[in-house]
């Protein structure tokens, strides 16, 4: 008995000291460091390894052990390819080789530690992505958008994408970008992205979704520094369904309309029972300026980009301490620049609801929507909208100002006073921002 079990643990070692254990259409993936007396050793070899030979009509499966992901990876055109992800990957923080060999995703200067995609696609099997974020907030001081700083994972090219109950902890930079795919779905993931020193999470969006269409997305769990969940430009029929949004920004269409050459179309999007807790946004709009300019808060230029926003719903929203519940702003990114640009975007926003909104602000403004002044919105409604700020709710009075009821501002929404539903009560400023930190006086 004991020389068979002796001979079962030889045979067992043999097996996982292969890294990539072939078994027909099946790639099963061990760390290096078994071999290396627990020492981290790059895997990513071996990860394009498993992809070569089982990426055709097979099976990869990263065992339950931490593999350590120190180099890019492109493993796009794959075909019939299940991926089953039981362990952690954990990327390095040798920040200066992100920053040069990360991929360019092809929109602003964004780049990615990990390229995957094809046709008939999974992702699955419960385990996580460590991005070791904060190597990367500490760097980037609260600074926007930086040239290498990589999305954790991009969805690349896919048709017919299914990916569900993955992990992301600590994302680098965004913790998935979904680019020019069709038909997908994302359910039951996870994203937290927290700092332990004084600088924030900034660009640590749960989910971007670009030239995209047919995408569902639910039961997501969010704990971030921006956007919880966004539909960038020429997003169609996105569905979000059941997400819990901690921190952050909240759910949003944008931004768009950053490339004068580059028309964006975002239609059909329903962003449905969503919680939002003590967050800069709930659910908002955000389009670029009409002009052109060099430098702006995003961290690169942009503007005079044309297209649509047509048939948005933001339905069933619990919010709780939100800076600014509800918004729609024109002039994202150079509000505070200045210049005189901000009634000039070229982006016509039409059909948008904001449906069964509960809960209480931060401070004394429950929404700013502010059209474009060469393009009023049409067709802008509130149905049961009801939204108290926390001292309110409290019964207690709302310091430095001397509007003490809820603020609703409105400014060039074609149905306001007439079809809207929106108790419009103060002017929207064209420049007014997505973070307040003070009431409206």
């Amino acid at each position: 008995m004991l020389v068979h079990v002796l001979i079962s643990f030889a045979a067992f070692a043999a097996y996982v000291s292969g890294y990539v254990v072939n078994n027909g259409t099946e790639c099963y993936l061990y760390p290096e460091s078994l071999t290396h007396f627990g020492q981290p050793v790059d895997d990513t070899p071996s990860v394009v390894q498993a992809f070569e030979l089982c990426g055709t009509n097979g099976t990869i499966i990263f065992t339950n052990h931490t593999f350590h992901m120190n180099q890019v990876i492109n493993t796009t055109n794959l075909v019939n390819c299940d991926v089953e992800i039981q362990g952690e990957l954990l990327w390095s923080t040798n920040i200066p080789y992100w920053l040069s060999h990360s991929i360019n995703v092809g929109l602003q200067n964004q780049s990615t530690a990990w390229l995957f995609g094809g046709t008939n696609v999974s992702m699955t099997g419960g385990g996580s992505f460590n991005g070791n974020g904060q190597a990367w907030y500490t760097q980037n001081r609260n600074n926007s958008n930086e040239p290498g700083r990589p999305i954790s994972i991009t969805f690349f090219n896919s048709t017919n994408l299914y990916v569900d109950n993955i992990s992301i902890i600590q994302p680098q930079f965004w913790a998935t970008f979904v680019t020019y795919s069709a038909n997908v779905t994302m359910t039951n993931i996870y994203v937290n992205a927290t700092s332990n020193d004084e600088w924030g999470t900034a660009n640590t969006d749960g989910s971007d979704t670009w030239n995209s269409r047919d995408i569902y997305m639910a039961n997501w769990t969010v704990q971030n520094g921006d956007d919880c969940i966004a539909a960038k430009g020429n997003t169609t029929n996105l569905h979000v369904k059941n997400v819990t949004c901690h921190g952050g920004a909240g759910m949003t269409v944008g931004s768009v309309g950053q490339y004068p050459t580059m028309p964006d179309y975002d239609e059909d999007i329903l962003f449905e029972d969503v919680r939002v807790i003590n967050s800069f946004d709930g659910g908002y709009i955000k389009t670029w300026q009409g002009v052109y300019q060099s430098a702006t808060g995003n961290g690169d230029g942009g503007g005079g980009g044309s297209g649509i926003i047509r048939n948005v719903t933001f339905r069933n929203f619990e919010v709780t301490n939100v800076a600014l519940p509800i918004q729609i702003s024109q002039c994202i990114y150079s509000e505070k620049l200045g210049a005189d640009t901000c009634d000039t975007s070229k982006m016509n926003i039409s059909d948008v609801t904001f449906e069964n909104f509960t809960g209480t602000s931060r401070y004394n403004i429950a929404a700013s929507l502010h059209c474009a002044d060469v393009h009023h919105c049409p067709g802008i409604y509130f149905k049961n909208v009801n939204i108290t700020s926390v001292n309110a709710t409290l019964g207690l009075p709302l310091f430095n100002t001397t509007l003490q009821s809820e603020v609703f501002q409105c400014a060039n929404v074609v149905n306001q006073n007439t079809t809207s539903g929106i108790p419009c009560n103060h002017w929207a400023p064209d420049n007014y921002g997505q973070a307040p930190s003070t009431n409206v006086q």
